[in-house]
């Protein structure tokens, strides 16, 4: 996982020589009280989804429970990829949170409606009717 932070620090290298460089690339933003990650790139067993999980664990244990995943520049997931959604959308509802997708292409809702998944998550294509649905329904469950 890359995070874009000045490069004489520290801490952030010991990190990142902790958890090799991702095929997944997260980067986080805040709009009022919801977080976005933009994933790009591959979101695959064993990288992207260990990355997706550890990004997810630390929103939660920061207290940030409204998450919304832009997933347009994501160019590949495998069933892994979809499993650590899943596993992480449960763990952010079990807080109070919840966690909604973005920009999912043509492919990936063909693979989530395989999956039967299309009910589990919230999906929208546009970021601030997204953001905005955070206030009129803070959480699903």
């Amino acid at each position: 996982m890359r995070i874009r932070i000045d490069a004489t620090s520290r801490k952030k290298a010991a990190y990142n020589s902790v958890f090799p460089v991702s095929k997944l690339t997260i980067e986080e933003r805040h709009v009022d009280d919801v977080t976005v990650l933009v994933l790009t790139g591959e979101m695959l067993l064993d990288d992207g989804d260990l990355a997706f999980r550890r990004q997810i664990d630390a929103l939660v244990n920061s207290g940030r429970f409204k998450i919304l995943v832009d997933l347009d520049g994501v160019t590949l997931i495998d069933s892994s990829g979809v499993g650590m959604m899943v596993a992480q959308l449960k763990i952010v509802q079990r807080r109070g949170g919840d966690m909604r997708l973005l920009r999912l292409n043509s492919r990936g809702q063909r693979l989530f409606s395989l999956l039967k998944l299309r009910t589990t998550f919230e999906t929208y294509d546009d970021e601030a009717l997204a953001v905005s649905s955070f206030a009129r329904r803070p959480s699903a469950t």
